[in-house]
């Protein structure tokens, strides 16, 4: 070794044994330490040491020794011995040994020194050689782990190892013993934090010093066995390590860490965490070699489940199984981690993750692998939530805070799946807040509520499922199960005095659930504790009437045969005091308990006590109480007179019935009469009364609908199906039809009940009326009305549970068993697909819940539902949005049909699937998807082929309604149709492009593929048309509709003959009715615009989609082909003859007073610009001309020294004088002088002037309009001497102004006068606004209507096609794709158009934003993939560019796509735009050019409602009409104006609100004239190109029927509050 090496390491090491924190342990100064080791010759040591190959602490202890016995004597064992038994009893003080603790002193300062010897030699050691992950540590500084929940704990575990030397500890321990417990430990410890760094990558929510910690202490338990446990250590350590977690206070590691057994596994929920370690502790595994040395291997899962397999003892069947469903779930979790782009490979690093396949296209192990995958995905996220204090405390509290029941359910739900993964502190707080639902006025939350209480604190006891050592005491806890039970039990049967009289019935009334729950799951142990807890209360004294009934409705599900005899006796006694009280429903109850204890037991001494019971209601002469008095005689024995009296009391009664039914109807009969009288009513019809039969059902039934107590209901539900079956099936159909009147007409609270009982009960009637139930099924589900779609679909969800039984009964054939069964799945996939959140929750919940996580269905039904479901469900759950709730409800949902598909797997195998291998490519524009598209889709399902629907965006032509709108449209139309799906949305299938057509063979490889078309597409479309080849169309099977319609005529039917001809696949023809086929677009558009019923049309669901959200109202199917203007811009220099001829004729009328202006624009210098309205033969309307005036000759120019001076102090850069804007008064052009002006400025602009002064030539006061459109612009008055008009602007840095109101209202509304003439007001006080907000600048204002007619000229001389559309089509060889405001719903003449629709979102806050894909259309890169499929050069279009916010975005996905832009045309160009396409390399041209552009508005997107930007939200109650921000006050400060006086800020922003205010009325009144309604915010998308509402964030919402303007007026209102504030 080289000496500058050595020197180095003895500095290291030098450093290392005087630093303070040891010296301070070790209790020596510097000098010592220094002197100590200068007796030794340590740089020889460390010379001799180091240059070795292999050492370790026996070799440091050799080299070590003379410097240690300077301290200290060495140990009776030798030092390395001694520091590891020593280390040992410090880590589990059980093990520390008496002589050991008794000579710790003595030993101290050589053990410490020792320790601190080994540690630094190590690291040295470690930093010459690679990092050997089986015996080295990388742990976490903490930077890295400050800002995790574990931060703490984790350093706590860093500074025991530093000080007790944990790690050199190992190293002695794998030399001295024969184990390699260190070695094992750090290999998982490595393989733990590679896979907990790649998860955290991928997004996933790790606690990587968690995972961290617990794997480094996982093992340590190990150590902690004596010599007699050494064969029991695999068993007993993780008690050990559970040990010395807590006794360091680090309890969230030691959760782990104690619990990393592969055994773990079978818990179904475990973090993120905790799969991690025991994941990698299943993977390192240990052998031994010839030497019989411990070799620590780091296999595959698949080796190392084989591995255990041959290690373990005693494997039998059972326990084989039990590893084979634990291998399974850790298979299923790497497989997950993979597909997040995790390499579990040690070798290799995260990448990206596998591209992911489209749902559709999965096979049905795909499927089955994404299930998988998505409910690990949400248990993870769930339980991150979980394991955090805090996030858990966030999730109760929105629980606690919720108001809709609905939404309580589901988190009760959540906290019911997940209950047994809470920590003690989170189920105390969870039995708080359930507590509290126990007041909730619905009983259904109550009984729920209750039944989890149960549950909670029957698992309360933290149960160590672990084996314990001998002698070793299980940890203690502070308040036991045992505590809390009788804590609640005192809380609800003693509710506190401040709670009401009626929440005090509803608390009493859920102890029977929590009763049931809790006795369900106690061991006979745990029962006995519990109920002597609970019988203790029969012995309290002072009881009002309220707590005793709630005590004897209690003992009802008491399990007596778990008492003593004595107990017994003290449960009847109880009832017997009770039952002298007056009440009377105490008295029943008494009876009630009486009859369960007689038939329960029948010793004489509780017999005894029992007639004393009967004798109190002696004088109770109601016939419930008559009844229950003659069961107890009839059951005692020996009373055969008194029951038969009290028989005979019942059998009179039997035939005045009616005053029973009439008593349950009762609302002041108590609810336990009426639950006795239904017994009773039960008990006559097994007594022979059967002539009521149809009476009594019919009774329950009413009761089960409206009976106030939730007891009662289920009480006449479950007698319902007692009787159901007894009658006759005309009578079945008849209650069953009344019970779903319920469904549809009852008020929510009774309704939700009736479905557990009638879903049942339907499948009592015929196959006939049965077939009938489930038609009017289907229409609830498809209700507007959310409720009731909720009740409908929780029949569905029972009928499929019971559904098993049905073919016994009436024996159908099974074809027509499972047709009625897919039907029904259908239903649920419906309500899946259902645009309104409730529904689509509901469904999902029904599937998971009612359906997958039945006990009613077995594993081999479960399958068969699967199968028919599983890659429909799979589709439409993935193109949900997921809401926070959504989240929860999902995640239970998802667990159930994890755990069936785990079930299932294990004891059958994987499924057997059998995929149809034909498959039908539908594409089309489906703007909307009809019944007679739906009709197709049937009929080639029908023959065989999996059927793909492929939204078509290749009929360029059509204005259709944005594509995602579209595709929820057909995806709620085809839900409940079996092997129907979407094509997917990243994927355009244009039938021209023969790529396009070999990716759709390579999506679907093992199908025949047969293409969907029309008769008329394959007459007409020009794929079709062109030359067959290898890879054309014509090389497809064909499924052709024929159009009848449209084969009118024997030369149409012979074109299809010459195109079937071309076809080289196989030709499959099919036509549809007639009532199918006159099924158009243009007739459902007709008939939404007259708010028509159009279900006979489209689907009932998309029909009520269309109509909530207000779409295709006055939506022209075609796009507008945008028409060149009749207005002409000419540029001319001064002396033209013909021109001043003609300015003289049309404009002067050869008037003596212009004589000057003639003379100026005969001037050569003078710059002219025309105006011809084409419209009139090209007449010349309108006249400006400007010349450039050097500062030199100012004076000359204006014969003034004051004007002079000011000029020339003031003007920057070229000036250039207007001295003519000159136009008719008779021209129909609107605000020509405006126009005349902007084309003046803009020719300046473009020339580089930066200054500009009005000088009006001729004498005479100014033309007021001409004044006016000056002012305007921001001109303003120069001194000047008396007489002359003199205005001046700075053209520096101009502000633009783009004036395009008229093409945001839609037609005919922007045809109208008022309309038009409200939007003209509004202008000009905008530009009035921004001439104040930047004074003394340029406003400069662009007319959109001009500007798209410069546009089409431009787009069509480049594409070489007429500016006018062609009688006959012929297109340019270039597409024009506008991808930003502009040209969105039109088309450039004889050109194909085709808009990428692109958005800027702003985040909620406001300070930054992205270019995304325009609301409702698919992300910008499907975009670009369209736009390629056109195999065209494209021609970009936009109305500005300046930062380039958009092409920036845009130009990498072009790149990536090879979309080949031949160059973009923008309207409004600006230098720096310019200077970014001379970066990007692109060609730009434009209608104007500004050099440098200071600021720029669009007048639409600064008016709330009519425009704006988007704003981030997770989703939006209506989809058309988008929430955004508008860039004024009060909505947002806005900083791009932060230079402008806050004043003129606030008076914009007011012009600007008044302006929306005043269009918006007028808008409002014209449209009542117009169509005879209001104009309300849900219809403003009938008169607003793009209705949008300003963002009033998550938790506010708009009410949809009022009108706009009122909302703008609140607005108004509240900017004039917050005026002093803002000014």
């Amino acid at each position: 070794m080289q000496n500058k090496s050595v020197n180095e390491a003895y500095k290291l090491f030098r450093e290392s044994l005087t630093d303070r924190h040891f010296l301070r342990n070790i209790r020596m100064s510097k000098k010592a330490m220094m002197e100590l080791l200068a007796h030794d010759d340590w740089k020889g040591h460390l010379t001799q040491l180091l240059s070795q190959d292999t050492w370790g602490c026996q070799d440091v202890m050799r080299i070590s020794s003379k410097t240690i016995e300077r301290v200290s004597h060495t140990p009776e064992q030798g030092w390395l011995p001694y520091l590891y038994s020593y280390t040992i009893g410090t880590l589990f003080p059980q093990r520390a040994q008496e002589q050991e603790t008794e000579g710790n002193g003595e030993y101290a300062t050589g053990r410490l020194l020792l320790f601190q010897i080994i540690r630094t030699l190590l690291e040295l050691k470690r930093k010459g050689q690679d990092f050997d992950y089986s015996r080295d540590f990388a742990l976490l500084t903490w930077e890295e782990c400050e800002e995790y929940d574990s931060a703490l704990e984790y350093q706590r575990l860093l500074e025991i190892m530093r000080d007790r030397y944990i790690h050199e500890f190992m190293c002695i321990g794998a030399e001295i013993t024969p184990y390699n417990t260190l070695g094992h430990i750090a290999g998982v410890h490595h393989l733990s934090m590679h896979m907990a760094r790649q998860l955290e990558q991928a997004g996933l929510p790790v606690d990587v010093p968690l995972v961290s910690g617990a794997a480094f202490s996982h093992d340590l338990g190990k150590y902690g066995g004596t010599e007699e446990e050494s064969g029991r250590i695999p068993y007993l350590h993780y008690f050990y390590t559970d040990q010395f977690l807590a006794n360091n206070n680090m309890p969230t590691i030691g959760h782990i860490a104690a619990n990393h057994s592969t055994w773990d596994l079978e818990l179904e929920n475990l973090s993120v965490e905790s799969l991690i370690l025991i994941y990698a502790d299943f993977r390192v595994k240990s052998t031994r070699d010839d030497l019989g040395r411990e070799i620590v291997n780091f296999y595959s899962l698949k080796d190392s489940f084989d591995v255990i397999l041959h290690k373990l003892d005693n494997v039998d069947q059972a326990k084989k199984d039990r590893y084979t469903k634990v291998y399974s779930k850790l298979k299923d979790f790497e497989e997950y981690m993979e597909s997040l782009g995790v390499r579990t490979k040690l070798e290799e690093d995260y990448g990206e993750p596998p591209a992911a396949k489209e749902s559709s296209l999965m096979t049905s192990e795909e499927v089955i692998d994404t299930f998988k995958g998505l409910a690990i995905q949400h248990n993870i996220a769930l339980m991150s939530k979980f394991n955090n204090e805090t996030s858990f405390g966030n999730l109760l509290e929105a629980a606690r805070s919720e108001k809709n029941w609905k939404n309580i359910r589901a988190y009760i739900n959540i906290f019911e799946e997940y209950y047994t993964y809470m920590t003690q502190k989170q189920k105390f707080v969870t039995l708080h807040f359930l507590y509290e639902l126990l007041m909730h006025r619905e009983g259904d939350i109550r009984r729920q509520a209750g039944n989890l209480m149960g549950k909670i604190i029957a698992n309360y006891d933290e149960e160590y499922r672990k084996e314990i050592p001998d002698g070793a005491l299980a940890k203690t806890q502070e308040l036991t199960g045992v505590q809390l039970w009788d804590q609640y039990l005192n809380a609800i049967i003693f509710p506190d005095y401040k709670v009401t009289e009626q929440h005090r019935r509803w608390i009493g009334y859920a102890l029977r659930s929590l009763i049931i729950s809790i006795f369900a799951r106690l061991n006979s142990q745990e029962r006995r504790r519990y109920l002597e807890v609970f019988l203790a209360y029969c012995e309290k004294d002072n009881v009002s009437d309220q707590e005793v009934f709630v005590i004897l409705d209690a003992l009802l599900f008491i399990p007596l045969l778990e008492m003593e005899p004595t107990e017994r006796l003290k449960v009847i006694q109880f009832t017997e005091e009770a039952s002298r009280r007056d009440s009377l429903e105490i008295k029943v109850c008494a009876l009630r308990v009486a009859k369960y204890m007689a038939e329960s037991d029948a010793s004489p001494k509780v017999a005894k006590v029992i007639e004393k019971v009967v004798k109190n209601n002696g004088k109770n002469n109601i016939i419930s109480a008559t009844y229950l008095k003659y069961k107890i005689l009839q059951r005692l024995g020996g009373h055969e007179e008194r029951a038969a009296q009290c028989e005979l009391v019942l059998s009179r009664y039997s035939e005045g019935i009616s005053n029973v039914f009439l008593e349950n109807l009762k609302v002041d009969t108590p609810w336990v009469v009426k639950a006795v009288n239904i017994e009773l009513l039960l008990d006559s019809l097994n007594r022979g009364k059967s002539g009521e039969l149809l009476h009594i059902t019919t009774h329950l039934s009413n009761l089960l609908k409206v009976s106030e107590k939730v007891t009662v209901r289920h009480s006449a539900g479950r007698a319902l199906l007692k009787v159901i079956g007894l009658l006759p099936l005309d009578e079945r159909n008849e209650v069953v039809i009344e019970l779903m009147r319920g469904l549809e007409i009852g008020e929510y609270q009774f309704s939700k009940y009736i479905p557990e009982y009638l879903g049942e009960m339907s499948l009592y009637l015929h196959p006939n009326e049965l077939d009938e139930f489930v038609k009017e099924l289907i229409k609830q589900t498809e209700s507007t009305n959310d409720r009731i779609s909720s009740v409908a679909l929780d029949t569905v969800g029972i009928m499929i549970t019971k559904y098993g039984d049905y073919q016994q009964r009436f024996g159908e054939p099974q074809e027509v068993v499972n047709h009625r069964l897919e039907r029904l799945l259908g239903i649920l996939m419906k309500g899946l697909s259902n645009y309104r959140e409730v529904v689509s929750q509901e469904a999902f919940e029904v599937v998971g819940q009612y359906v997958f996580g039945s006990l009613d269905l077995t594993l081999e039904k479960k399958a068969i539902i699967f199968q028919i479901i599983n890659k429909k469900m799979l589709t439409l759950l993935l193109a949900q949005q997921e809401s926070e709730l959504a989240f929860y409800n999902n995640a239970a949902s998802l667990n159930n049909i994890y755990r069936f598909i785990k079930e299932y797997q294990f004891h059958h195998g994987e499924f057997q699937a059998d995929p149809l291998m034909k498959a039908a490519f539908f594409p089309g524009t489906f703007d909307p998807f009809s019944l007679s598209h739906k009709a197709i889709v049937r009929e080639i399902r029908d023959l065989g082929f999996e059927v793909y629907m492929a939204l078509d965006e290749f009929s360029w032509s059509k204005k259709t309604q944005p594509r995602m709108v579209r595709r929820k449209i057909m995806s709620m139309s085809v839900a409940d149709e079996r092997h129907v799906y979407l094509f997917p949305d990243s994927v355009p299938v244009n039938l021209a492009n023969e790529q396009d057509l070999a990716r759709l063979r390579e999506l679907l490889p093992h199908q025949e593929i047969y293409v969907v078309v029309g008769s008329d597409v394959m007459v007409n479309a020009s794929s079709y048309k062109k030359p067959s080849t290898e890879g054309s169309i014509h090389n497809f099977h064909h499924v052709v509709f024929r159009r009848e319609s449209a084969l009118e005529g024997k030369c149409e039917e012979k074109k299809l003959r010459e195109a079937y001809k071309d076809i080289k696949g196989e030709v499959v023809e099919l036509k549809l009715p007639p009532y199918l086929e006159d099924i158009s677009s243009s007739r459902i558009r007709e008939n939404i615009d007259y708010n028509r019923d159009i279900s006979n049309l489209i689907d009932n669901v998309a029909q009520n989609y269309i109509y909530d959200n207000s779409l295709y109202l006055r939506e022209p199917q075609y796009k507008v082909i945008m028409q060149t203007k009749g207005i002409t811009i000419e540029e001319r220099t001064g002396g033209n003859h013909r021109l001043l001829k003609e300015i003289d004729n049309e404009l002067f009328h050869n008037s003596p007073a212009l004589s000057k202006l003639r003379e100026y624009l005969g001037q050569k210098e003078t710059h002219i610009v025309a105006v011809r309205d084409g419209e009139h033969n090209s007449r010349l309307v309108a006249v400006g001309a400007y010349q450039n005036i050097d500062k030199i000759d100012l004076y000359n120019e204006f014969k003034d020294l004051e004007t002079t001076a000011h000029l020339r102090e003031n003007a920057a850069g070229k000036i250039a004088v207007i001295s003519c804007l000159y136009f008719g008064e008779d021209s129909e052009i609107r605000d020509l002088p405006q126009l005349l002006l902007t084309e003046v400025l803009a020719t300046c602009l473009r020339d580089d002037f930066g200054f500009c002064v009005y000088h009006r030539r001729q004498s005479g006061p100014l033309n007021k309009k001409v004044l006016q459109v000056l002012e305007r612009q921001g001109f303003v008055k120069a001194p000047a001497k008396e007489g002359m008009n003199i205005y001046k602007v700075d053209m520096k840095a101009p502000i633009s102004l783009l004036q395009n109101m008229e093409t945001t209202i839609k037609d005919p509304l922007n045809r109208n006068e008022r309309v038009l003439t409200v939007m003209d007001k509004a202008h000009r006080n905008l530009q009035m606004a921004l001439t104040k907000l930047f004074p003394g600048n340029l406003v400069i204002s662009f007319n959109a209507g001009v500007l798209h007619h410069k546009l089409v000229k431009m787009i069509t001389v480049d594409n070489q096609v007429p500016a006018e559309p062609s009688p006959e089509r012929r297109l340019g060889p270039y597409m024009c794709v506008p991808f930003g405001k502009i040209l969105r719903v039109a088309a450039v003449p004889n050109t194909v158009t085709k808009t990428l629709h692109t958005d800027k979102v702003f985040e909620p806050d406001i300070q930054s934003f992205t270019i995304q894909e325009y609301p409702n259309y698919s992300p910008l890169l499907h975009q670009v993939r369209t736009i390629k499929s056109f195999e065209r050069n494209v021609i970009l279009v936009d109305d500005l560019l300046h930062k380039g916010y958009r092409i920036r975005e845009l130009d990498p996905l072009f790149k990536a796509e090879n979309v080949n832009v031949r160059k973009l045309v923008v309207g409004i160009l600006s230098g720096r735009g310019k200077d970014l396409m001379t970066i990007q390399k692109r060609k730009v041209d434009s209608a104007y050019f500004i050099p440098n552009l200071r600021a720029w508005f669009v007048e639409s997107s600064i008016y709330p409602f009519i425009g704006g930007d988007s704003v981030a939200r997770k989703g939006t109650e209506n989809v058309s009409v988008i929430p955004s921000i508008n860039l004024i006050e009060p909505y947002v400060a806005p900083a791009f104006l932060g230079q402008a006086e806050k004043e003129t800020i606030y008076q914009f922003s007011l012009t600007c609100l008044e302006n929306a205010r005043d269009i918006l009325t007028v808008l409002e009144e014209e449209y009542q004239v117009l169509y005879e309604k209001n104009l309300t915010l849900k219809r403003l998308g009938e008169v607003v190109i793009s209705s949008r509402s300003p963002d009033q964030g998550d938790c506010l919402s708009y009410d949809l029927n009022l009108a706009p303007s009122v909302y703008v007026a609140n607005d108004i209102e509240k900017l004039k509050r917050l005026r002093s504030s803002l000014v």
